[in-house]
């Protein structure tokens, strides 16, 4: 009889197979569908795992000791409270030191922008006289600095010609965004009761070795999320700090601002940190060219030191990921998957290594 289902269970798998393999361009077409549908509950539940994080700090720092059973209660509510305070603080925080420097410089640029344009057409038409062909064209692209702004503002406006469009795709990605924050709430606030739910579910369609076995890797994949994003915040407030403190003892504009740029995006494990320093170079390029060039140079510096030694040590050991396979785990991530396999690469490869190190020792 058990010979008799595994050979039904292998006819329907081949068939299964084989039905896909016919309708690939179907399946796949279908696949992208729900994907579509159930994005906003698979945000959710990554919003819901890093709220909880916060929301376990406050709960484990304010309701330690309390013995309360009304508070005991509202322990959960408050906490889920106080942690969306806390990160919207961060991000008014950010606002207040980002945006008021960001429109001083912009106004500063659009003002200056000719007169460095000139010199900086000037400076290539010297620098290239031993290379004629370069210095030829920069000669015949003789626009001023108001014709290059004048343009770039049509080209701004050919964007917006398709403001409803843009609009409309906003609209959707806020809808999104609104309602994986609801969904992250619920999972928060109910986290106890749906793990009694699926545990009921588990013992029920479950044999009780794999789900033993698969209790074990989502308690390895738990932990190491969660020392990951803790680890990655560290880092990033460590990076941020130390180039705001860097900025500033060796005179460079700005110095709170690009620190707290470049901290937000050092968010994105090893190559972040290059987005704020991109901010950063063009509003000290408002100021002084030289020091722009400079800067670029000190960020250099600063991230070889803090992805070879600060990163691996910071988050690769909060992971428990050699350093090495930090980096080689963010290249094979970013290559697979962009920003997004660059930032989960980290934890996934952790929850491997640590999976492979158990089975291998045992």
């Amino acid at each position: 009889m058990i010979k008799n289902k595994n050979i039904y269970f292998l006819i329907i798998f081949i068939g299964c197979i084989l039905a896909i393999s016919l309708n690939i361009k179907e399946c796949i077409n279908i696949l992208t569908k729900i994907m579509d549908i159930i994005h906003p509950i698979l945000l959710g539940c990554i919003v819901g795992f890093v709220l909880n994080i916060v929301v376990k700090y406050w709960e484990n720092s304010i309701f330690v000791n309390i013995k309360s059973d009304r508070l005991k209660t509202l322990k959960r509510p408050i906490s889920i409270i106080l942690s969306f305070f806390s990160i919207m603080l961060i991000f008014f925080l950010v606002y207040l030191l980002v945006i008021p420097q960001l429109t001083k410089s912009l106004a500063i640029l659009s003002d200056r922008f000719p007169e460095i344009y000139s010199q900086l057409r000037e400076n290539a038409i010297e620098y290239s006289s031993h290379i004629p062909a370069i210095k030829n064209k920069i000669i015949a692209s003789d626009k001023t600095g108001q014709e290059v702004i004048q343009g770039f503002i049509s080209m701004l406006t050919t964007w917006t010609s398709n403001l409803f469009t843009v609009i409309g795709s906003v609209f959707g990605v806020v809808v999104n965004f609104v309602m994986s924050t609801i969904i992250a709430i619920y999972i928060v606030a109910g986290k106890e009761t749906l793990m009694k739910q699926f545990d009921k579910l588990f013992k029920k369609y479950l044999p009780g070795n794999f789900k033993k076995k698969l209790y074990y890797v989502l308690d390895v994949a738990n932990q190491t999320f969660e020392a990951f994003f803790t680890g990655q915040f560290i880092e990033a407030i460590i990076l941020g700090s130390l180039c705001a403190i860097g900025l500033f003892l060796f005179g460079f504009p700005y110095a709170p601002m690009i620190g707290s740029v470049i901290g937000i995006t050092a968010l994105i494990p090893l190559v972040g940190a290059y987005i704020g320093g991109t901010f950063g170079f063009i509003m000290i390029f408002t100021q002084d060219p030289i020091k722009a060039v400079l800067f670029v140079l000190f960020l250099v510096i600063l991230q070889q030191i803090e992805g070879n030694v600060i990163y691996p040590r910071v988050v690769g050991g909060s992971v428990g990921l050699p350093g090495i396979w930090v980096i080689i785990a963010i290249i094979i991530g970013g290559g697979l998957g962009g920003v997004t396999g660059v930032l989960f690469s980290v934890p996934v490869a952790a929850t491997i290594y640590k999976l492979l190190k158990y089975n291998v020792n045992k």
